[in-house]
């Protein structure tokens, strides 16, 4: 798995690529609790090329997303395929995070 992030305004754009599962899901951790811990509290998921997402990675996202809410912020996501669309929608992730497919809608909402 990867992870790239840029900022737009107050907002950080997390990329996300490959496998998001028990494996890789201390990885992402690693990379945005910093950013929390720095102050960050809103962030775009940007998940058009993430293959796959464990049910220990949805653990870590909605870890993630209280970390965010409890400064004030939120996590929304964005360009999310079909097949993680359907296992978030299962899980009824789809309920607690915006999703956007086109990134400016998604800035303007925060």
């Amino acid at each position: 798995m990867k992870v790239w992030s840029k900022r737009q305004k107050d907002i950080v754009i997390l990329a996300v690529q490959g496998r998001l599962d028990a494996a890789t899901s201390p990885f992402f951790e690693e990379q945005v609790l910093p950013m929390i811990a720095a102050g960050d509290k809103n962030f775009l998921l940007d998940l058009a090329n993430l293959d796959y997402i464990s049910s220990a990675a949805l653990r870590r996202l909605l870890f993630f997303a209280k970390q965010a809410e409890d400064r004030g912020g939120r996590v929304a996501l964005l360009s999310v395929q079909s097949p993680i669309l359907e296992i978030l929608d299962m899980a009824g992730f789809t309920q607690l995070f915006a999703i956007f497919t086109d990134q400016e809608e998604a800035i303007r909402s925060f």
